[in-house]
């Protein structure tokens, strides 16, 4: 059940660097890439959930959760894709 910590962490991060950027605070997010590393210790699944209920109602809300699996350790957001 870590994934709930690893979820409000991921969301905490996220909102810091768009609150620096306060020009990307109007936009909205498209599309987050996470990164998952070896060991494989996030379980996708529950990650999506706990991430989606607490990004509802917030700039985060909607956003594509795409998961890409990388060789080194760890588990990070990649990009984030943000509209035009």
């Amino acid at each position: 059940m870590h994934e709930g910590k690893i979820a409000e962490y991921s969301y905490s991060i996220i909102e810091e660097v768009f609150k620096e950027k306060y020009p990307l605070m109007d936009k909205k997010i498209k599309k987050i890439v996470f990164a998952i590393g070896r060991p494989h210790t996030v379980m996708r699944d529950s990650f999506e959930f706990y991430f989606c209920e607490l990004t509802r109602g917030t700039f985060l809300e909607g956003a594509d959760l795409v998961y890409e699996y990388v060789e080194e350790e760890g588990f990070y957001v990649s990009s984030i894709d943000v509209e035009d």
